[in-house]
């Protein structure tokens, strides 16, 4: 029977506060608009940290649409109740590990092994989280999608909480509350009638952009230099097709001053009717011939006619995720009499969409061919 020795346990904590401190940077630096505070794309709660609990409640405020009083009217009894809703997130343990070949191995190496497995659980985790953000975005349920690579990468979309996905009606009309379907070519409106010419355009992004404004509550934007504007995550495929247009190539030419404030200098594909437009591997993307044909699961929604990528034109708190302080985030173990060393890592989190009455808070999805 193997002996297990851990690593002492001050140092343990230490080390595991510095592998989530980086993990989170990373998924920061990511997606960017992450924070605490509702500003922000991606909204975190640390209050589980300081506290037991398995559940992190989010309060969502729509704005005030009274018309207020004037003169000397009274406003005392015409006040205007906030509209509020409470959105809940469910946590969740996720671990990952790696185990090493034993003494005489490490030994004919010239890097430190527990280090590299240390930095790649590192990244692991990072593109766990981003995954699941948008998977939770675009209401993907499908657990069989693989990228463009033929890798899976949806079998965890049920982690904490199960996505809440795009009506099938929406799907199939081509529009909806907070969905829209890029291009018309096809015989009719929904995604099982996509055509090869149906590509994600700038037109497209800013019917989107239209419809957060004018959806029922609001999607709010975000505030950035001092500006209101959206930010639209798009799958690399889609930037593909949008850099290959004439009309982005026609922008380009007029693009914005070249400055530090222009987000198109500062990371992001470009900017588009007040609306950042952010390249993400991670964005969902769905082969039909491979996963079935919908992002729901085969047989499942409505079918698309061709590969497509979701685009997410997201506002403020378009995701909920509930953070909680893990002593034990990284765990360093033995095995075979001292021989053998295996790295771990355990995430403890909750990650949701949120939503109001039934309709996404703070985001549009947009589905396009994305062919490679």
């Amino acid at each position: 029977m193997a002996s297990t020795i851990t690593i002492d346990a001050l140092r343990q904590e230490l080390w595991s506060a510095e592998l989530m401190d980086d993990v989170i940077k990373d998924v920061e630096d990511a997606m960017d608009f992450m924070g605490e505070g509702p500003n922000n794309v991606v909204q975190i709660s640390r209050e589980l940290s300081k506290k037991k609990g398995d559940t992190q409640t989010f309060g969502l405020v729509t704005r005030l649409r009274g018309d207020g009083v004037t003169g000397d009217d009274e406003l005392e009894g015409n006040e205007e109740a906030m509209a509020s809703y409470a959105e809940q997130v469910v946590i969740d343990q996720v671990r990952h590990g790696v185990r090493l070949k034993g003494k005489l191995d490490d030994q004919k190496v010239v890097y430190d092994q527990i280090e590299e497995a240390r930095e790649n659980l590192k990244i692991w985790g990072t593109e766990f989280l981003i995954r699941q953000m948008f998977l939770k975005l675009g209401g993907v349920t499908n657990t069989s999608l693989v990228d463009t690579n033929g890798d899976a990468y949806s079998a965890r979309a049920a982690y904490s909480n199960t996505p809440d996905f795009i009506p099938d009606a929406d799907e199939a009309a081509g529009t909806g509350a907070r969905y829209l379907r890029a291009g018309t070519t096809g015989s009719g409106d929904g995604t099982d009638d996509f055509a090869d010419a149906d590509v994600l355009t700038l037109d497209d992004i800013t019917k989107a952009a239209t419809l957060a404004k004018l959806a029922t509550p609001k999607i709010q934007p975000l505030k950035i230099d001092g500006q209101n504007c959206y930010v639209i995550f798009v799958h690399p495929i889609q930037a593909r097709d949008l850099r290959m247009s004439d009309d982005w190539k026609e922008a380009a030419l007029n693009a914005r001053e070249r400055s530090e404030k222009n987000p198109l200098f500062r990371g992001a594909l470009g900017f588009w009717s007040n609306v950042l437009i952010v390249e993400n591997e991670f964005v969902p993307w769905l082969d039909v011939s491979a996963s079935g044909n919908s992002f729901r699961g085969t047989a499942t929604g409505t079918d698309c006619a061709k590969d497509c990528a979701r685009a997410l034109l997201c506002g403020r708190q378009a995701v909920l995720m509930a953070e909680v302080k893990n002593p034990k985030a990284l765990i360093v173990e033995q095995f075979d009499y001292k021989n053998k060393d295996g790295v771990a890592i355990a995430m403890i989190n909750g990650l949701q969409k949120a939503m109001f009455n039934g309709k996404e808070f703070g985001v549009v999805a947009v589905d396009s061919v994305a062919q490679l």
